[in-house]
């Protein structure tokens, strides 16, 4: 206001603030109206910091307005001009992977600031009001325009007093908690700790809310609870949310921050001050400053350098990771085991523990997920392994067979030469970990699997040190076709660990399974890595964190009662096969594809340096975490103990990207070459046990069945693999391989 006279030169400048405000001044002046801003934070439990958010109003002929956030997931944008109700929108990149959010505006107060957030809780909101769930319906000015404000109201009431239901939440949402206005800062505690502690999915229509701070089940988290449209018309029923643990049994966000600042020292230091490798490539020690879980740290049989520092801290690509805050994904309450032969954690049995999973994003822009158990010792949340005396695990997955080889030879199976995708449990116990000599059987119980139990036996396949062989599926840990004896089954041919639960072809259309048998008068066992009938519905039937009992059995007792019990979880839920159709999949270079999986390849003979390389394209959004070749013959032999007995020669290179987003792998080392059987004293020298014959390092050659031969009798199988993850963050397997 050039014209503006002071009268009084004890004006202040806040009457001064104001005449400018509004609009006063000498004449002339044309008053400048105030803007209508809109202001909030977007978040999920931690800033979405850099995102885009993007206004779109009810009337088609204005321009939608976008902005970006700050580091702190804060917002403002002018709608001056815009007609509520206005949907916004919130693109980022987490961990890797798109995110996008919305939020409903149904009015707006003019010439004034207005508050509305973004986060997960508005989201569910939206998809409550949304045409069949679908926010992205919202997202048109006829849309808009046609919201009921009441039906908004509802939903988001519906939605508050649900997670009123747990007085943890509702005291940290404190009084008068509205999802759109109620402002708050992303800082880890508050309303922002409330989301960092909540799952929230969209389903078609529906809203799953689970509360990851509520103490876990058997079956994994605690039950979730659903909202529907049909329920917000009565909002004040909502439904019982399982409340979260105490608060002192669960580790706070300095906790976490602490324990993520560690790693991350650690990542800063150049690799080879990080961890010593001896010449073989193992490791020796880690330095101190990764030196900092409990010091009886524990986990599948290693302590803390042979597993962590072996497996996280020796890889190049973390070097210079950043780490983000921890979040919990499983509150343990105390397990409270009793039974004598059964494992007992020497800290979760009796106390509360948490499993913590920590984002690490790479120096290439990707993030790798960890899941750590964390215990409170003397005061301080602490790291500390599973600690069980076994490498142990059960682990759901997606993988795809891209056969090559579609010509069915004589008397095989049509199935095993179909393109498909499977959906399998790993069954996994190794035997090179722990002190395991003295195991003879291993039985797995648990959702997905057949009510008597998958049953492993020590392998007399080459390059089975790190497991036991699915057997069959009858329960029983006798030679199964020798039940009325007490005689036992000492080894296995198998070499597999795989039990397949649903299979599909790649365009998802189901795929009918072999069929099991185990026929005891003619001594047929067949097929017993698949399941009797495909299973639906497999994220509910084994959903995150299912608990899987594995029972143990000797040598030196041989009895059909087992002799350790132990519990496990799997930490992600399965998929049906008929999913991977929404997968994006990398594709692996046809040159690889020809060279190594046709037996006329150039490529095909036998693989026993570790000078190879493997190439792929990989869709945006993914990433390849590492590689394989692996191949398996069957192979005569007489051995110095026992006549000539027939067997599986195996063996695996494992290959690794050097950086996260690469598109192309090295190798760098091939499997352990032992047998299952050549491990225990009770087996190395039995008759029909030749060892040793493991002797030839290198994936065998892939040679061909001559024609008219029955697929089995002759020939071998190759495979190649890639391990990666796809934009929705889930681990899975791609296959390329060719079967005789």
């Amino acid at each position: 206001m050039n014209t503006l006279k002071l009268g009084n030169r004890g004006l202040s400048l806040v009457t001064v603030a104001v005449l400018a405000a509004c609009g006063g001044g000498g004449a002339g002046d044309s008053p400048t109206p105030a803007a209508t801003l809109l202001s909030g934070v977007a978040a999920t439990g931690g800033a979405l910091a850099g995102a885009t958010v993007t206004v779109i109003d009810s009337d088609a002929s204005t321009a939608d307005k976008s902005v970006s956030t700050g580091t702190d997931g804060a917002y403002t944008v002018d709608v001056s001009g815009l007609k509520a109700p206005l949907l916004l929108k919130v693109n980022a990149t987490v961990q890797g992977s798109a995110l996008e959010l919305v939020a409903v505006v149904p009015n707006l107060s003019l010439a004034a600031s207005n508050t509305a957030n973004i986060t997960p809780l508005t989201n569910a909101v939206a998809a409550l009001i949304a045409p069949g769930g679908d926010t992205s319906a919202l997202a048109s000015a006829d849309a808009l325009k046609a919201l009921s404000v009441a039906n908004l109201s509802n939903a988001s009431t519906l939605l508050v007093n649900t997670l009123a239901g747990d007085p943890a939440i509702k005291a940290a949402l404190g009084n008068g908690f509205d999802p759109l206005t109620t402002a708050f800062l992303a800082n880890g505690s508050g309303i922002d700790g409330v989301l960092d502690k909540l799952d929230i999915s969209v389903t078609g229509s529906s809203v799953s809310i689970t509360n990851l701070a509520a103490p876990a089940t058997d079956s994994g988290n605690a039950a979730a609870v659903t909202l529907t449209p049909a329920q917000a018309a009565t909002p004040d029923k909502p439904p019982v949310l399982p409340p979260s643990s105490d608060s002192a049994n669960l580790p706070g966000a300095a906790d976490l921050a602490a324990i993520a600042a560690k790693f991350e020292a650690c990542f800063a230091l150049p690799l080879a001050q990080r961890v010593t490798m001896d010449t073989a490539g193992t490791a020796t020690s880690v330095a101190a400053a990764c030196n900092f879980a409990a010091a009886d740290w524990r986990s599948g049989g290693r302590n803390w350098v042979q597993n962590v520092g072996q497996f996280t801290f020796a890889k190049a690509y973390l070097s210079g990771a950043k780490v983000g805050k921890g979040q919990i994904a499983l509150a343990l309450p105390p397990a409270n085991l009793t039974d004598p032969k059964t494992f007992k954690h020497p800290y979760c049995n009796t106390r509360p523990c948490a499993v913590v999973r920590f984002p690490y994003t790479t120096a290439s822009g990707f993030t790798v997920n960890n899941d750590f158990l964390l215990a409170k010792i003397d005061s301080a949340w602490t790291l500390v392994g599973n600690q069980s005396p076994y490498n142990v695990y059960v682990e759901p997955r997606l993988i795809r067979y891209a056969e090559q080889n579609t010509s069915v030879p004589n008397g095989g199976n049509a199935y095993f030469y179909t393109p498909r995708v499977e959906s399998q449990l790993r069954l996994n116990f190794a035997l090179d970990w722990g002190d395991t000599h003295n195991i003879r059987a291993v039985r797995f119980t648990g959702p997905g699997l057949p009510a008597a139990g998958v049953v492993s036996i020590r392998s007399q396949g080459c390059g089975t040190a790190d497991r036991m062989g699915l057997a069959y599926q009858s329960g029983s840990t006798r030679v199964f076709n020798s039940t009325a004896s007490n005689n036992f089954q000492f080894w296995t041919g198998s070499v597999g660990t795989y039990f397949t639960l649903d299979a599909a072809t790649l365009n998802g259309q189901p795929l009918t399974l072999p069929t099991p048998v185990m026929n005891a008068s003619t001594g047929t066992l067949q097929n017993q890595g698949f399941s009797p009938l495909s299973l639906s519905n497999l994220p509910a039937t084994i959903p995150a964190w299912s608990v899987y009992k594995v029972e143990v059995f000797h040598y030196d007792i041989l009895s059909d009662t087992p002799d350790e019990v132990l519990y496990v979880r799997v930490n992600a839920a399965a998929d049906n096969a008929s999913s991977g159709v929404a997968v994006k999949w990398p594709t692996l270079d046809a040159a690889v594809v020809s060279d190594y999986l046709t037996p006329t390849g150039a490529k095909a003979g036998p693989v026993t340096d570790v000078a190879r390389s493997l190439s792929w394209t990989q869709p945006a959004g993914g990433y390849v975490g590492s590689g394989y070749i692996y191949g398996n013959d069957s192979a005569t032999v007489t051995g110095s103990k026992s006549p000539t007995t027939r067997y599986f020669l195996q063996d695996t290179l494992s290959l690794d990207p050097a950086a996260l987003g690469d598109t192309r792998a090295t190798g760098y080392v091939f499997s352990d070459l032992a047998a299952g059987t050549s491990l225990s004293t009770y087996t190395q020298d039995l008759s029909s046990n030749p060892n040793p014959r493991c002797s030839v390092t290198g994936v065998p050659a892939l040679v061909a069945v001559a024609a008219g031969t029955s697929s089995g009798t002759t020939g071998s199988y190759r495979e190649i693999g890639l391990s990666f993850r796809s934009s929705d963050r889930k681990l899975y397997t791609a296959a390329w391989n060719w079967r005789n």
